[in-house]
């Protein structure tokens, strides 16, 4: 949250009293010094940016070519930026946690297995 608020201050754009995210320009022409994120980091976000700015309509697939950029952060922003119902973050340590606790079928919630890990996900926060 702290890096996503430096980014919107220092890059985002103001309307009416509202601050918005960054258009993707902003943050391939920026050095992202005032980022305390490693270099490479930078890197990632600033090649992510310029990607939004020659293809706008790219696939979160095509992220794989960025360096920096792996299956679970493709595979959150499939299901949550493009709303794949079916996304399995198996990898996702929060997941892992709340399987050791619950028995449940990982496959038999196809096709909706997006949905069944953002109710894995909340279940720790009401417990």
């Amino acid at each position: 949250i702290t890096h996503l608020q430096r980014l919107c201050d220092k890059l985002g754009t103001q309307s009416n009293g509202r601050l918005f995210f960054p258009e993707p320009e902003a943050i391939m022409n920026s050095s992202l010094a005032f980022m305390k994120l490693p270099e490479r980091r930078k890197q990632t976000l600033q090649k992510l940016a310029a990607m939004f700015v020659t293809k706008p309509d790219n696939d979160p697939q095509q992220w794989a070519t960025i360096s920096g950029i792996g299956p679970w952060t493709i595979n959150y922003a499939r299901m949550r930026g493009c709303s794949d119902p079916d996304i399995w973050l198996g990898g996702d340590l929060v997941l892992k946690k709340r399987l050791k606790r619950q028995a449940i079928e990982i496959d038999k919630a196809a096709p909706w297995r997006s949905y069944l890990t953002f109710q894995l996900w909340q279940l720790g926060n009401s417990e």
